[in-house]
Parts: C-alpha cells; structure tokens; sequence
C-alpha cells in the first residue's frame, strides 16, 4: 500500500489552511460511575472498534466503552473509587492512571497486565487536589502500538477549591477537554506505526494532527472566556502552542493541580503526557488558530537527531476556533490564588542521580513490540521488570535529580507522586513549571531536579515506574523500578 503521509493529503497538519478546518470538534462524554456503599463504581470495556477520521476510511481503533479513547472520568477529593476494567481485546493489556498518588498494586503498570477475557478490579482514595489527569495503557514492550490505536482517556479530580473558584467550570461549554495527538494512516485509513529505524529512535510523529480524536476540526466558541485542559496524548511529539493572532492566555493548572498564581503567556510548551489548563478569552467574529511553532534548537538536540526530530520543528495548524457573539463575564484570573504545601530542599534526606542515555546500533531492531528493550538506558540499565532499581522509605522528601547525556530530549514521568521542580541546570524553572507536576521534560546536556514526598502507601512487592515518556523510548528500555518501604 501506498502510505498516505505521502499522498497530498498526508502533511496535512503541515499543509492545511484555515479553511480546510470544519470538521466539528467532538467532546468526550463525561462518566460519574455509579455508587454504591459509597463508594463510586466504573465500569470499564477496553474494546475494538472502527473510527471515521477521513470521511469513508474506516480505521481499526481500539479504546475505552468506545471505539476510540475513553470517557473523562470524574472523581471528587476524598471519594473511594473502584474500577472493573475488562479486557474484550484479542491482547492483553493494562490501564495505568498517569498522574493519581494510589497503591502500588492498583497502579496499572507493567505488573497488572490483564489478560484476554480477564477483569482487573483497582479500587482507592482520592488523595489528591483537583487537577486534570488521564488514564492509558502501560503494556510492557506495547505501551506505543495500544495508544496509539486509542487507548487512552482523561481523569479529572474536583475539590472544593475547583468548585467554588470564580473560573470556567461547565463541561462542555466554556470548559473544554482538548487531546492532543499525532497519527498517520496508509492509504486504505489504517493506521501507520512504527516501520524504520527514524521511528524507534525519535519516536512517533504522525502527519495529522488529531484532537479529542478529529481531524481538522472546529470548535464554535460559546463564551467569552474559555477553560481549555490540554493533554499531549501523542507518543513522542513535544508541542509548542500558540494562536495565529499571537494573542495572550492564562495558564492557571499544571499536571497535578492548580498553579498558586496564575501565569499569562502566549507560548505553551507541552512534551508527550503533560497537562496544562488555560484560560483563552474570546471576542465578537473571533477566528484562530491554535497552531505549533517551531522549537528552539536547544529542544531538538544536535545534529542527526535534530534532523530526525524535524517533525517538531516545523508550523503547523491544529484547530480552529470560531465566535460569533459569545456570551458571559470576563473575570480577572489574577485575583486567583491556591496555596498548596511547598517541599524544602533542606527536608530531602536524600538526592537520587538519574542518566538518561541513549545507544546506536542493530540491538534497536531487535526485539518485541515497538523497541527492542536495550536502545535506551537509566544509569546504563535497560528496563527490566524482575529488578528493582530503587527503595524509597515512606514519608521520605527526596530530590531526583535527571541529567540527558543522549542527543534528544526526554519527558521524565514518576508514577504515584507529583513533584516541584527545583532547577534546570542550577537555574529556576519558568512560572508555569512551578506547580505541582508528574512529567517534566529533560532537553539534552540539561540537569532537571526535582522534590517530592512519598506519602500513604508502601509495598515491599509492587513497584512503581518512573520512565521517558516518549512511548517508543519506554518501550526501548528506558524506564526503571522504585519500591517505596
């Protein structure tokens, strides 16, 4: 088959105009669960399915209770949640929750796999503020490949913070789920996945960009001031948003909750799994253009892997936004502040020293899966699921400190914790990096420390993972173990 990224069509995120946006845009249906001695019940299908990215293609996808990604699920501080996750797949697979401070043993990751036919029964506290999470398969060597074909979905926590602040809180109309991810498809819509070495080394980066799972699509804005919850769902591509009249937004939540003074700005970094909300204001016959600018070469790396990461350093156009006459009160976001406990450096008993390092050769074609399990490394040691690479005694302050040695950058994620980062390379993170968070990339030759607590739950049998979130770099090897004691 003729692949369709080298079609007309292909490039299209790169190509497309204005106009060729109007595919309306979908939004995720929310999900309450059911209660039941107070606790609040999901049920989850993980599924087959096919999905209508390009009118009369129809494209094998696999998500959740759909054909492609799931509901949003919502949860309040403090509720007692249990999930019944079936697995209707012709392959096992698992649910991780990315970002939710849980039991090691309900975590989702590579030690849950649920098998064929099988149900996996997770169940815990919301231990956590309210803050825009997301749920996704950690198959170990296929995490890649299944998010990529759609499994994923975001997890929202409210408080009475996030209830009672004077921002955007009704889903659906000025406050919107936006996911953001890169596919690209052969001629006959299937989806086209990793094939060539380009692939495994940097990554995943499709040519079309999909949001909440459209192409090309149009929002038609109700109100005048929008809440946005911005997920990078895509397997590797790191974005840099900005809206074609270069106006400002105010980012007021990070990965793990809200940011205890809100920040305007008009660039929004986000590498593969973070979050970010922000506050988009809108006026009478609006019509932009959320769109990706091209990096800083200090975010690509040097040399061949620059050139490998092209991809991210090309503009191109993701949604469009139109108004006519939108309606509501603009309220000032900088009378919002969120206090929120912050880590002393001085409190941390102990500084733990992470290489991110990164190998060539034809051990990058071998193996299963999207990797071959020794192309990347943490401190010289690929992933392996019988060792433990760290123990972590509960209720200690740590700083992880990441150091990039490779030649491309790396979105660094610790399950369970959110964390606050101190530096990078001795100097102070940028504003929006200062709440609470779970991802953080690492640019190459750069030093990213970062302070955490490790709170409620110990297991001297399940571990933890702490890995690069480009999914085929995960799946390559680089990720590690921690036991918390």
């Amino acid at each position: 088959l003729i692949p369709l990224y080298l079609s007309r069509t292909a490039f299209g995120s790169y190509r497309y105009t204005a106009e060729d946006f109007i595919s309306p845009m979908v939004i995720p249906p929310e999900y309450y669960g059911r209660t039941k001695h107070g606790r609040r019940i999901f049920d989850l299908s993980l599924q087959h399915g096919t999905t209508e990215f390009f009118k009369g293609y129809h494209t094998p996808t696999i998500g959740i209770n759909a054909s492609y990604l799931g509901p949003v699920l919502r949860l309040k501080q403090g509720e007692f949640a249990e999930f019944n996750v079936k697995n209707n797949l012709n392959m096992p697979s698992t649910i991780h929750w990315h970002g939710v401070h849980l039991p090691a043993r309900m975590d989702g990751g590579p030690h849950q796999e649920i098998a064929q036919g099988q149900t996996w029964k997770a169940s815990f506290e919301i231990h956590q503020p309210a803050s825009t999470l997301w749920y996704h398969s950690h198959l170990h060597n296929y995490t890649g490949p299944q998010v990529y074909q759609g499994l994923a979905g975001l997890f929202y926590v409210d408080d009475e913070f996030s209830q009672k602040a004077d921002i955007p809180k009704t889903y659906g109309i000025n406050d919107i789920p936006l996911i953001l991810q890169d596919r690209s498809f052969y001629k006959d819509g299937s989806f086209r996945y990793v094939s060539n070495m380009h692939e495994r080394m940097a990554g995943v980066r499709g040519g079309h960009i999909l949001v909440n799972g459209v192409t090309r699509p149009l929002y038609r804005v109700q109100k005048k001031q929008v809440r946005f919850r911005v997920l990078n769902g895509s397997n590797a591509r790191t974005y840099n948003l900005h809206f074609s009249d270069n106006r400002e937004f105010t980012q007021i939540a990070s990965d793990g909750g809200f940011l205890q003074t809100p920040v305007r700005m008009k660039r929004l970094r986000l590498s593969s799994g973070e979050r970010a909300e922000i506050i988009v204001e809108f006026g009478m016959n609006d019509d932009v253009m959320l769109q990706h600018e091209p990096l800083p070469m200090n975010n690509l790396g040097m040399g061949m892997m620059a050139m490998m990461m092209s991809g991210d350093n090309q503009p191109f156009n993701i949604m469009r936004f139109a108004s006519k006459n939108p309606d509501g009160d603009v309220v000032s976001l900088q009378a919002i502040t969120y206090s929120s406990p912050i880590l002393n450096p001085e409190d941390a008993i102990k500084t733990r020293k992470f290489q991110l390092d990164m190998a060539m050769g034809m051990g990058m074609m071998m193996g299963r899966g999207s990797g071959g399990g020794s192309a990347f490394s943490i401190n010289n040691k690929s992933f392996d699921m019988n060792r433990f690479d760290e123990v972590v005694n509960l209720n200690a302050t740590e700083i992880w400190e990441f150091t990039n040695n490779s030649p491309m950058p790396h979105p660094m994620h610790i399950h369970d914790i959110q964390f606050r980062v101190l530096s990078r390379n001795n100097g102070p993170a940028d504003p929006n990096e200062q709440g609470l968070k779970d991802t953080v990339l690492v640019n190459p030759d750069e030093t990213v420390r970062v302070i955490t607590r490790f709170e409620h739950y110990a297991d001297d049998r399940y571990p933890y993972m702490f890995h690069c979130h480009i999914l085929e770099h995960e799946d390559q090897g680089m990720m590690g173990q921690f036991l918390v004691v």
